[in-house]
């Protein structure tokens, strides 16, 4: 009943109406045969209200969540899961910078879905509605999100991915395209894989290996669409300014670098830097370094209990001297006063 109510107030966003067999049959999917009874699917939905905790939810992503824009958090993360890929649908309330590490073994395809109200940017590269992220396994990623981004993302065992590509071989050029790590795609391409990804959350879609077969299907058609397609090279300079500061600054511990020392030690102009991070952050370079700050404090406020840390000994350590203006910076960027914080919820 929450999760309905939340869908009403326009809180998450909607899934869609129901799909079955005769409309994937008049997609062309009629020639794939239906899959045994024993594969099956399982739909999973979490609803979060700290990114933090969302990130620590799929530890095998080493995954963190750095929130740049003030407001309460929100996050929904609806997963459907088979015996050889696993989709999931991803939508939070603010801008985040994501950071991971795709799990060993593993191959994933990412597009957006609905309206963007901002450039995403993965790897330094603007993501569009006819983009496609490529991760493969081991890679490690950064993507800029913007408010209320959506991310549908589709998963393969690598070695399940492999034996398709044998089985229903690419051309070179569209296989060549998978060590990229962003590409444009034709509209009708990208709108048939978003439909078969869709399609998996509803009770009556397709099950088991057949999921995985549609799926590889139409991301074959969107790579050879691609193939002819004339590929962005891109800048990814303002986001290179962008990763140095932030590591700078994470490395600086209780006494980060200003910007000045930023700008001294990359040899940049203040105006290179303030338009890097508005291009690419939507922010001044002072509000999302302290961001980065204030992330790295919660983090530690949600997993570590109060008798084991205090409020004052992680604002000291994160390079807040004054315990008063950092409590005002804190709840104007999370919504809450650090002592409203829940302890110790991130490592349980």
């Amino acid at each position: 009943m929450q999760v309905r109510k939340l869908w009403r107030e326009g809180a998450l966003p909607r899934y869609p109406k129901s799909a079955n067999r005769r409309i994937l049959a008049r997609q062309g999917y009629s020639s794939i045969a239906a899959p045994p009874r024993n594969h099956r699917m399982t739909l999973k939905l979490d609803l979060f209200d700290d990114f933090h905790v969302h990130g620590a939810s799929a530890p095998e992503w080493n995954q963190r969540y750095l929130q740049v824009s003030p407001g309460a958090m929100r996050s929904s993360l609806a997963e459907v899961t088979t015996d050889s890929i696993h989709v999931f649908r991803k939508w939070m309330s603010e801008r985040v910078i994501q950071q991971g590490c795709l799990p060993d073994g593993k191959i994933c395809f990412a597009i957006p879905i609905g309206k963007l109200a901002g450039t995403p940017r993965m790897q330094g590269h603007e993501m569009r509605e006819d983009s496609i992220f490529v991760l493969r396994s081991g890679d490690e990623f950064t993507l800029q999100r913007p408010k209320g981004m959506e991310l549908l993302a589709v998963t393969f065992e690598l070695d399940d991915f492999r034996r398709l590509l044998d089985e229903r071989p690419w051309a070179p050029g569209a296989r060549t395209l998978l060590s990229r790590s962003v590409l444009q795609a034709p509209g009708r391409a990208m709108r048939r894989l978003r439909y078969d990804l869709l399609s998996l959350f509803e009770s009556e879609a397709t099950q088991g290996q057949f999921a995985s077969e549609v799926v590889f299907e139409a991301l074959c058609e969107l790579f050879h669409g691609a193939d002819s397609a004339r590929q962005a090279v891109g800048s990814a300079s303002a986001s290179f300014i962008v990763a140095q500061c932030h590591r700078m600054v994470e490395a600086g511990g209780n006494a980060p670098p200003s910007v000045e020392e930023l700008c001294l030690r990359l040899r940049t102009s203040r105006r290179t830097l303030q338009n890097s991070f508005r291009q690419v952050a939507d922010a001044t370079p002072v509000h999302y370094l302290r961001s980065v700050r204030l992330n790295a404090i919660r983090r530690q406020l949600t997993s570590t209990p109060a008798a084991a840390l205090s409020i004052a000994q992680a604002a000291e350590a994160g390079g807040f001297n004054h315990l008063s203006h950092f409590a005002q910076r804190y709840k104007a960027l999370f919504g809450e006063l650090p002592s409203q914080t829940l302890r110790g919820r991130a490592s349980a």
